[in-house]
C-alpha cells in the first residue's frame, strides 16, 4: 500500500512538474504583458474576424494571440497585400520595364538627333519660320525622350521599394504570427494547468477527509486531533475573509484591465460584465488563505528541523 502511495505521489509530481515546465517553455518567447496591453483588451475574434465576449480568461488569452496576427505597424503589408505586391512586382520586371526599355531604345538615335538639332539652332542669332518649328519638333522630341526615360526609371525604383518593402512586410507577418503562435501556446498552457490545479484541489480534499475518516476508526484518541484541525482551518477562512472585508470591495472598489476599465468579460466598457463584490471577496480571502497556509507549512518545517536537531 505504501508502495502505491508512492507511485501515485511521484506520478502526480512529475505531471505537475511537467505542466509547469510546459508553461514555463511556451511563455518565455511569448509577447510580454505591456505588449499585450497595449494591444488589445480581454476579447476574442469569432472565424469572421470580429471581437466578441470571452467566456474565459484563457480564450481571452488565445483571443490577443489571434490579435497579433492582424496588428502590423503602419505601412506593412498583410499576407494578401503581399501577395497582390508581389503580382505588381512581378509585372513590373517582366512587362513594363522591358516595354519601357524597348521604347527608350527606339528612340535614343532620334533623340540624339534632336539634341544636335537644338544644340545647333540654340547658337543661331536669327532663325527662319522653318527653323524655328524644326527647334520646337527637337525640343518635342527631347521632352517625350526624357518622359520615357524618366518613367523607365521610375519602374526600376519601384522595384528596388517593392523588394524591400515585401521583405520587411513577411517579416513582420511571420513575427505576428510568430507572436499569435506563442500566446496561443501560453494560453493553452495556463488552462492545462488550471485544469491540473483544480484536479490537485479535488485530490487533496477527497485525501484529507478519507484519510480523516479512516483515522478516526483507526485511532479514537484521534478524534480531537482532527476538530481541532477542522477548527484552525475554519479559523484561517475566517479571518482571511474577514481581511478581505476591510479592502473596499463591498464600498465598490475594483481591478482594472489592460485598457483601465472595470475589470470584466467582453467588449464594450458600458456593458460588459463586471465582478461583483462577491467574486473580489472571495478571491481575495481564497488568495489570503493561500498566503497563511504558506506561512503556516514553511514555519511547521522551521519548527520541525530545529525539534530535529534537537533530538539529535
Amino acid at each position: 500500500m505504501k508502495n502505491l502511495n508512492r507511485i501515485l505521489f511521484l506520478l502526480i509530481a512529475v505531471v505537475s512538474a511537467a505542466l509547469v515546465a510546459w508553461a514555463i517553455a511556451v511563455g518565455v518567447p511569448a509577447p510580454d504583458s505591456s505588449k499585450i496591453a497595449a494591444n488589445a483588451q480581454l476579447i476574442n475574434l469569432n472565424d469572421e474576424g470580429v471581437a466578441e465576449p470571452v467566456a474565459s480568461t484563457a480564450e481571452g488569452i488565445e483571443g490577443l494571440g489571434k490579435v497579433f496576427a492582424t496588428q502590423l505597424e503602419d505601412g506593412i503589408l498583410t499576407e494578401e497585400g503581399i501577395a497582390e505586391e508581389k503580382l505588381k512586382l512581378e509585372n513590373t520586371r517582366t512587362v513594363l520595364v522591358p516595354e519601357y526599355e524597348a521604347k527608350v531604345g527606339a528612340k535614343v538615335e532620334v533623340a540624339k538627333a534632336a539634341e544636335a538639332v537644338v544644340a545647333e539652332l540654340s547658337e543661331a542669332k536669327s532663325l527662319s519660320r522653318a527653323q524655328k518649328r524644326q527647334l520646337e519638333e527637337a525640343k518635342a522630341i527631347q521632352a517625350d525622350f526624357k518622359a520615357l526615360n524618366d518613367t523607365l526609371n521610375v519602374y526600376k525604383e519601384n522595384i528596388v521599394v517593392m523588394e524591400e518593402n515585401i521583405a520587411a512586410s513577411e517579416k513582420a507577418n511571420a513575427k505576428a504570427k510568430a507572436d499569435s503562435d506563442n500566446v496561443i501556446a501560453l494560453s493553452k498552457a495556463i488552462s492545462a494547468n488550471i485544469i491540473w490545479f483544480y484536479f490537485l484541489l479535488v485530490f487533496a480534499i477527497f485525501f484529507i477527509i478519507i484519510n480523516s475518516i479512516m483515522n478516526l476508526f483507526q485511532n479514537k484518541g484521534g478524534l480531537g486531533k482532527t476538530i481541532l484541525s477542522v477548527c484552525v482551518v475554519v479559523a484561517v477562512i475566517a479571518v482571511s475573509y474577514f481581511i478581505a472585508t476591510t479592502h473596499g470591495w463591498a464600498d465598490g472598489a475594483t481591478l482594472k484591465d489592460a485598457a483601465g476599465y472595470d475589470l470584466g468579460l467582453g467588449t464594450d466598457p458600458a456593458t460588459r460584465t463586471v465582478f461583483g463584490t462577491f467574486e473580489y471577496m472571495m478571491a481575495d480571502a481564497s488568495i489570503l488563505v493561500t498566503y497563511i497556509t504558506f506561512a503556516g507549512a514553511a514555519l511547521a518545517a522551521i519548527l520541525s528541523a530545529i525539534r530535529g536537531i534537537y533530538k539529535s
